[in-house]
């Protein structure tokens, strides 16, 4: 807890630092032209995205033979968002933490539920991506796209043929740094393996599709509630290619390559550099840091059932 502190007072600075190299007057004014009649819809919409993935939390929970309520679900998926801050989202093993505490269940048994749900949002993002660029070509998206895409199947195949792993995991574990993290993966590889079979993966891909798609609408009603409408597909496309380097950067909620990646599409499109850095920063707010805090306001309600 006192290291997630640490990263989003970190955040904090940066953010300051974000603004002023906008102008803190402009920024001031541009979020006085924001129309807060859209914040509850925006919230909501980013809500129900939430709501989703908990759902597809259930399933792989399920498939890990992982059994709780389905409101005790919901719970501990939105306790897990509480650490979205830390590096790749790494903090939400805290999910492990309490159903070890629970319900007994090994955190070697659960751990790989975190792994699995940060490399399915890769999936989803990536397909999301990949469905903009037939309408919207941007020359550093299709670049992005194109080296990550063989990326990500190339690690879903090594995953699925166990032999391939462990000679993968033997060879990279010459390399010092990796091999305690290596180590374990290899103890949870049976829970991964399970958690990416074909059906499960099919149905995690299409819940987590859903889900980005009200994430994606939300992000497109920050861009109305600032009087700005470039379209559904631009705005989708941007601002989820930014997420995308925020990723694989694996700094904490991929904030600064996020935020630098966004302010630059728009910037590019013509947009002022303050107006841009607003709605960059609101587009934050009410999706990566709504998360954060409804994850620690969900923590004592969690911990208490």
């Amino acid at each position: 807890m006192n290291k997630a502190i640490i990263i989003i007072f970190l955040i904090l600075v940066f953010y300051i630092g974000f603004i002023a190299y906008s102008d803190f007057s402009d920024f001031s004014s541009n979020i006085g032209q924001f129309r807060f009649e859209f914040l509850p819809i925006i919230l909501l919409l980013s809500f129900t995205a939430f709501l989703i993935m908990g759902v597809r939390q259930r399933i792989l929970l399920k498939r890990l033979g992982v059994e709780i309520g389905f409101k005790e679900n919901l719970l501990l998926y939105f306790s897990g968002l509480s650490m979205t801050v830390t590096p790749g989202g790494a903090g939400e093993a805290i999910k492990s933490y309490y159903l070890k505490k629970k319900h007994r269940y090994s955190a070697t048994k659960t751990l790989p539920l975190v792994l699995v749900e940060r490399f399915l949002d890769l999936v989803a993002i990536i397909s999301i991506i990949a469905f903009t660029l037939i309408f919207l070509q941007i020359n550093e998206v299709i670049i992005a796209e194109a080296i990550i895409l063989p990326l990500i199947i190339t690690a879903y195949v090594l995953v699925r043929t166990k032999k391939l792993f462990k000679k993968s995991i033997n060879i990279f574990k010459r390399i010092h740094r990796l091999e305690k993290f290596l180590n374990n993966i290899s103890e949870s590889y049976d829970g991964i393996y399970e958690m990416l079979d074909p059906k499960t993966t099919i149905k995690t891909w299409i819940v987590g599709i859903v889900a980005q798609i009200f994430y994606a609408l939300s992000i497109y009603t920050v861009f109305l509630a600032f009087g700005q409408d470039f379209g559904f597909i631009f705005t989708t496309e941007i601002v989820y290619s930014s997420i995308l380097f925020g990723a694989i950067s694996l700094l904490p909620a991929g904030v600064g390559l996020t935020e630098i990646s966004a302010v630059n599409f728009l910037t590019e499109k013509g947009m002022e550099i303050s107006l841009a850095t607003s709605i960059t920063i609101m587009l934050r707010l009410a999706t990566i840091w709504f998360a954060t805090i409804m994850g620690f306001i969900t923590i004592k309600l969690f911990l208490k059932k």
